[in-house]
């Protein structure tokens, strides 16, 4: 079903690769600045660059993406970075205590996202995606893969064993990751890749929602502003890794909130107990079932499961544990109603320890947290098939991917 291409990949001279690639994962601007400064080489300087003259004419944006186009050329000349002769589709795995998760890697038509071949389960931002849409043009530089996902297939997975077995053209170390790369060019493997990815009947974005939307917006834009187009441009396609279901790893996002709406912590418990059955913990409480929330307030953890009349609907988004906690806890009781733009509501990656979610609650950062069981692939699946759109933060995946290790140019 996905109409995939290969690409003529810009990757990092295998020398400096780990110095080149960063991760942009809750990377916050001081930290960017203190990398640029330490480390000529790293990617960042594609988005924090240092301006060297504010007084030059044009605004302080304009000027930014002309000093990363400058940057980007300059990595080009000096060799840090390589850009591939032949258009090519790569292999690419991550191996991390113990665990290796591997992929393709490739270039995606933004007509399979704009017919929903590609299926979605997140609403996306306006303002977010102006941002992207900005950088994407402006720069042209489209650097961090959109991760979608399948159903295994083992021509696919043969496919992917086959083109690994080879040395790989890039491998590193970075923060305790073993990064992998393999390119083909060959044309018998091109083809019989993109022709098992035409024979996949779904596929679902896992991570970047808003990136793909980007992309296709931007498409769209550049093809009405050049109407001879043909559709094989560079600009209707965007970077995109594909990982069958069973490479994944998926996490909670945990929820904190500000404060419990002026009552107590016992006054609170007591409104719980309409919709869960509330017990005292000797612990912290990580869930190991769907239906049960950790939770701590006042100084104590406490278990919590879901009453059956909170759930089974029969939509599939209804029997997530994300719309069970936000109905019940954060609607009804706190009143927060869209968690997309409320700053009552905070959201953690489920690889945060519960030792810290109840710090923050115990120093007066938040008033109350909760911990949750991992959304599934097969609810994911379900939600998506059906049309269905989950509460934002439901998912964390892994693998987050370093930025910079492949970039794909649209102009």
């Amino acid at each position: 079903m996905p109409s995939i291409k290969p690409f003529c990949g810009i990757r990092p001279n295998p020398d400096y690769a780990g110095k080149v690639v960063v991760d942009m994962e809750n990377l916050s601007l001081r930290e960017a600045k203190i990398i640029r400064q330490e480390n000529p080489y790293s990617y960042v300087n594609m988005l924090v660059p240092k301006l060297d003259n504010l007084f030059l004419r044009g605004s302080k944006n304009e000027l930014a993406f002309k000093k990363i186009n400058e940057n980007f050329e300059e990595f080009l000349e000096k060799g840090v970075l390589i850009q591939d002769a032949k258009p090519s589709i790569y292999v690419y795995s991550v191996s991390r205590d113990g665990h290796t998760q591997t992929g393709i890697w490739t270039v995606t038509s933004v007509n399979d996202y704009q017919s929903n071949k590609i299926k979605k389960h997140e609403l996306t931002k306006p303002e977010r995606e102006a941002v992207l849409i900005d950088y994407l043009q402006q720069t042209g530089i489209d650097a961090n893969p959109v991760l979608i996902t399948y159903n295994a297939v083992p021509a696919i997975n043969e496919v992917i064993r086959k083109i690994s077995q080879s040395s790989p053209d890039l491998s590193f170390s970075k923060a305790g990751a073993l990064h992998q790369l393999w390119k083909t060019d060959d044309r018998h493997d091109l083809s019989r890749i993109i022709e098992e990815f035409e024979k996949l009947p779904s596929a679902y974005i896992a991570d970047g929602h808003h990136r793909a939307a980007a992309a296709s917006l931007l498409a769209l834009e550049q093809r009405r502003l050049k109407p001879g187009h043909t559709g094989k441009e560079e600009f209707n396609f965007f970077t995109t890794v594909y990982m069958a279901a069973d490479q994944l790893k998926i996490y909670p996002f945990h929820r904190l909130g500000k404060d419990l709406k002026g009552k107590s912590v016992p006054g609170f418990i007591d409104q719980l107990t309409k919709y869960f059955k509330v017990e005292s913990s000797d612990g912290s409480f990580i869930p190991d079932k769907l239906h049960e929330f950790g939770m701590y307030a006042g100084g104590r953890w406490y278990k919590l499961t879901a009453l059956p009349e909170t759930y089974g609907s029969g939509s599939p988004v209804s029997e997530l544990d994300v719309t069970i906690l936000q109905e019940t806890v954060f609607n009804s009781i706190l009143g927060i109603c869209d968690p997309r733009i409320d700053p009552r509501i905070s959201f953690i990656g489920g690889t945060t320890s519960p030792g810290d979610l109840a710090a923050q609650v115990d120093q007066g950062v938040y008033a109350v947290a909760f911990t949750l069981f991992p959304t599934s692939i097969d609810q994911l699946i379900k939600v998506a098939d059906q049309g269905g759109v989950m509460p934002p933060k439901s998912t964390w995946f892994e693998p987050k991917f370093q930025v910079g290790l492949l970039v794909h140019k649209i102009n």
